[in-house]
């Protein structure tokens, strides 16, 4: 969209897109750096008429011009995170708004790398290590904390048995535990 002389009716037309839109609506080129501007001429008039009414409309141009902002803000966001999960594309954001869009993408992604990444394969790695025994001397049979019978064993046997038995095992001197990945 190219330069759109800035007004409050085009201020209050943009905020009613984003209003009504789920999705970034196309703004006029330089939109901020032009509000920026006329809400500068708007006081440098107001400063020379001292009128009320003027100082009420840059209040509401104000309010508009920031709840824009927020909901483009909010969706910015919202596109930022879907992005990275499902690769979305991105579209209508201004300049200033690519280089945020950008600062939280990669704060997303790095931080989805960093914790959930780690997460995951921590849990991966559980599901693939298995804790086995060496026996260093014969056991004979007993009843483990399962309720199932195990043994006898002989001196090097090898076995898996619930966590609480090879505790009990390893304190008495009777195994060595080994971690093994499937």
């Amino acid at each position: 969209m190219p330069d759109e002389t800035i007004t409050f009716e085009l201020i209050r037309k943009i905020q009613r897109e984003e209003q009504r839109s789920p999705k970034l609506s196309k703004l006029p080129e330089n939109f901020y750096q032009n509000v920026r501007n006329y809400i500068q001429q708007k006081r440098t008039i107001l400063e020379k008429m001292e009128d009320r009414r003027a100082s009420v409309e840059i209040k509401n141009i104000e309010s508009l011009v920031e709840d824009v902002f927020n909901r483009r803000e909010r969706k910015i966001m919202t596109q930022a995170v879907n992005a990275v999960r499902v690769g979305l594309t991105v579209e209508n954001l201004t300049e200033e708004e690519k280089e945020f869009f950008n600062q939280a993408l990669n704060l997303i992604k790095s931080r989805r790398e960093k914790l959930l990444k780690d997460l995951l394969e921590k849990t991966e790695e559980k599901k693939e290590m298995v804790t086995l025994i060496v026996f260093k001397e014969a056991v004979p049979e007993f009843v483990g904390s399962d309720l199932k019978t195990y043994g006898p064993f002989e001196k090097g046997d090898i076995a898996k048995l619930p966590e609480e038995n090879v505790k009990v095992l390893i304190e008495r001197g009777l195994v060595e535990e080994f971690k093994v990945s499937k």
